[in-house]
């Protein structure tokens, strides 16, 4: 890559607080077009570096997987202040698995690159990410990150907040699914324990929803659980809501889901 090519990498990391500010249902689609389309070069650059076979294909190669990271590095370094460079990676991390590594996917699936080439070099670029930020991205592609955005999301939250008659509108709802997306999303592994969520929660909601007083349930989860972490997410401690959800979750887990411990006393849950 010439260093043409890694002005305009900078060019675009220095915009990944704009393009956050798109990342939302209603105007990611275009604003993800627009940065794919923007920046072919780089991503063409990028596929060359990776695929041409040539003497110096090793360096080639490390070279690609490495330059959004130091990229981002100058970038840390030069910001004042540890708050700022929490932000600062914070908005890089998602910006990553929003843009940079759906864009470069789409290209190459564009030009016919073979996936198992495509995904040997996203994992790469987050294998050097990673390495040098002590973080934990991971690659999706653009189609996945849509599905996100068009599921019914936050099972827990809606069955709970309905359960106890808030419309599914409310403040309550809207606040958890605005954490989810602006902030869970693009922690070290925010995407696994959403898609483990996803897995399950619809499951975990069904069964509450036949018990004999499920009102009462949701009264509890509301009072131990929702409440507090929407408090928390208004104070903008994201982390402490993290922690509470998750015990939530394993908690609802133990309880509804079929456990080893299930196996062992004989009661099995089914959905039919």
């Amino acid at each position: 890559m010439d260093n043409m090519q890694l002005d305009q990498i900078t060019g675009m990391f220095e915009q990944a607080p704009d393009r956050i500010s798109e990342f939302k249902k209603e105007s990611y689609a275009a604003s993800f077009e627009r940065h794919l389309e923007e920046y072919t070069s780089v991503w063409c650059a990028l596929t060359a570096a990776w695929s041409e076979d040539t003497p110096d294909r090793g360096q080639q190669r490390m070279q690609a997987a490495e330059c959004a990271a130091a990229t981002a590095q100058s970038m840390l370094e030069a910001a004042g202040g540890r708050t700022k460079r929490q932000q600062l990676q914070y908005n890089l991390n998602l910006y990553m698995v929003s843009y940079f590594l759906p864009a470069l996917i789409a290209y190459q699936r564009r030009r016919g690159v073979p996936e198992g080439e495509t995904h040997e070099m996203t994992e790469a670029i987050c294998g050097s990410w990673n390495t040098r930020f002590d973080q934990h991205i991971q690659a999706a592609d653009y189609e996945s990150i849509q599905a996100g955005f068009k599921q019914k999301l936050c099972f827990v939250t809606t069955a709970v907040c309905c359960g106890l008659h808030k419309p599914q509108d409310c403040r309550e709802i809207a606040l958890m699914k605005r954490y989810r997306d602006e902030y869970l999303f693009g922690q070290d592994d925010g995407q696994a324990m959403i898609q483990e969520y996803y897995d399950i929660a619809p499951t975990i909601v069904k069964r509450i929803a036949r018990e004999a007083v499920p009102e009462e349930k949701y009264l509890y989860l509301w009072e131990h659980y929702i409440s507090k972490c929407v408090t928390y997410v208004e104070q903008q401690e994201n982390e402490r809501c993290r922690q509470l959800y998750e015990m939530m979750m394993s908690e609802l887990k133990q309880e509804y889901m079929v456990t080893d411990r299930h196996k062992q006393e004989g009661v099995l849950h089914r959905d039919e």
